[in-house]
């Protein structure tokens, strides 16, 4: 699938992006979060016929920003402090001129707009926010969500409702189709179902 110099690059972004998310552990956005985006980007880029060499280096790096805005009070947001970085590790670090100029570029997309469904420009971009929206679905999706904004009912309340617009946007087939067969929304539904349930109260003239 890779050649030898796209598995040793593979490889060292994996080790350097596990380096400093352990240095720096993000709440719910750590290693293991990037490490189940890229198995997702991996599965997506194959079934669509994509570059899934690009696809998985984008996914290790997509969430490294969030050291910077998380523990370095930076007020960009991750997805932007996400590129500057990638941007920085592609000038200063010699193991990355592996890439075309072309790829990086595509990179670079691909971590600065994972927000933003219409940033299409690039496969490796829809690719990587349909690998990322996946790891919010799911019994170990809503945990993070509950872990991430930490009891914050209002943020929470708003970040599930979320995962419906996530569900519409999906853009791939193979992510659409992982979603209904592991019934990966109803730990989700359920649990809001049930919170807002709880919230009701008679009301009385």
């Amino acid at each position: 699938m890779y050649t030898k110099e796209q598995k040793k690059l593979v490889s060292y972004v994996r080790v350097r992006v596990k380096e400093l998310m352990n240095q720096y552990p993000a709440k719910a956005h750590g290693f293991d979060h990037a490490k189940r985006v890229a198995k997702w980007a991996v599965l997506i880029a194959t079934a669509e016929h994509a570059n899934i060499f690009l696809s998985e280096i984008s996914a290790w790096l997509h969430d490294i920003g969030r050291v910077r805005e998380e523990f370095f009070g930076h007020k960009k947001r991750h997805h932007e402090l996400s590129y500057e970085m990638c941007r920085e590790w592609f000038r200063e670090d010699k193991r990355f001129d592996a890439l075309s100029k072309e790829e990086k570029l595509q990179i670079l997309y691909a971590l600065r707009y994972h927000w933003n469904d219409m940033a299409n420009d690039y496969a490796v971009a829809w690719i990587l926010r349909d690998a990322d929206k996946l790891d919010g679905f799911g019994k170990l999706g809503l945990k993070r969500s509950l872990d991430f904004f930490e009891g914050d009912e209002g943020k929470i309340e708003v970040d599930l409702r979320l995962r419906y617009h996530t569900l519409y946007n999906l853009r791939s087939r193979q992510a659409k189709k992982i979603v209904q067969e592991k019934n990966m929304l109803e730990p989700v539904e359920k649990y809001f179902k049930k919170w807002l349930k709880e919230k009701i109260e008679p009301v009385a003239l």
